[in-house]
């Protein structure tokens, strides 16, 4: 597949949402809310995380299995089709105070040309969504063969485009030090089970709330994942509001989602520039919808 054909394996279905097709297998899009909880104890949606959802016919596939499907010279251009599906996904719903948290495949973008066809990627889409490029976070995950250094070049590109970063598994440790330093994301996951082992103590929560605090001033966004448990949302409250993801929230959805319905958009502020608290829990729904694609995606038909 070839980097200009990337829209063409797009189609967008009866009902409005974006897939793909990529030789035997059908990819859709699913969103996940991630949540502030208002002064008032409103529950509402401060962002949203791609994931990828791969399948043949009535069988799934996860999505390690199938990027090990996608032959090396094409991975960088699959990674990027997967993306462009979120991005219009998200764009469909109208939120335009809410942010994208969309993943990178470690190893991918190490060469400028690669860098500028993924920039060229980003802006091209976010333009076909109608979503601002602040909006949309671009998670770069570090594995120890990286270069660090064009990984950082790779952030830096982003950014001077407009774009947003956000890094996950974060612990505190001196390599994360390094990681906010060279990357300057504005969303930071924390790794779950070192966050719930680092909680067990005052100590350790009131150092907890010290971050979430340093984060938000420096106007980066601390989000809590992983929450299936009301003591999590307690343990989110104590360390000052982070904002929070989980199937005790609300599980992912295929686009185009009820997001709309059961969270509605009322005076949400930009997830992007503001840092405020949030959690509570609903009834979560089910991603169950599987439709082949209908007709091709083309520029004007979006």
């Amino acid at each position: 597949m070839s980097e200009k054909s990337i829209f063409s394996n797009l189609v967008r279905q009866p009902d409005g949402a974006f897939s793909a097709v990529y030789g035997p297998y059908l990819l859709q899009s699913a969103l996940q809310p991630i949540f502030h909880e208002r002064e008032d104890g409103h529950l509402q949606i401060a962002a949203f995380k791609g994931l990828i959802r791969a399948g043949i016919g009535d069988l799934p596939s996860s999505p390690a299995e199938f990027f090990q499907a996608v032959p090396e010279e094409e991975r960088a251009a699959v990674d990027g089709l997967c993306r462009s599906l979120h991005i219009l996904n998200a764009g469909a719903l109208g939120r335009p105070h809410a942010a994208l948290i969309v993943g990178y495949h470690s190893g991918l973008y190490g060469t400028q040309a690669a860098m500028r066809q993924e920039e060229e990627r980003l802006r091209l889409c976010a333009h076909e969504a109608g979503m601002p490029f602040e909006a949309i976070a671009c998670e770069i995950r570090e594995h120890p063969d990286d270069d660090p250094g064009a990984m950082a070049q790779f952030a830096a590109r982003l950014h001077e485009s407009g774009f947003s970063i956000a890094i996950d598994d974060y612990t505190g440790e001196d390599s994360d030090l390094e990681r906010l330093e060279r990357l300057d994301p504005q969303f930071v996951t924390f790794d779950t089970a070192w966050l719930r082992g680092f909680a067990e103590n005052s100590a350790g929560l009131a150092l907890l709330r010290v971050v979430v605090g340093q984060f938000a001033q420096k106007g980066i966004r601390a989000v809590v994942a992983g929450i299936e448990e009301p003591d999590m949302l307690d343990l989110c409250r104590e360390m000052g509001g982070p904002l929070m993801q989980g199937y005790l929230l609300a599980r992912p959805e295929l686009a185009p989602t009820t997001f709309n319905i059961a969270f509605p958009f009322e005076g949400e502020e930009d997830a992007w520039t503001s840092a405020e608290a949030l959690a509570a829990g609903l009834s979560p729904a089910a991603e169950t919808r599987v439709v082949r694609p209908q007709r091709q995606f083309g520029r004007r038909g979006v």
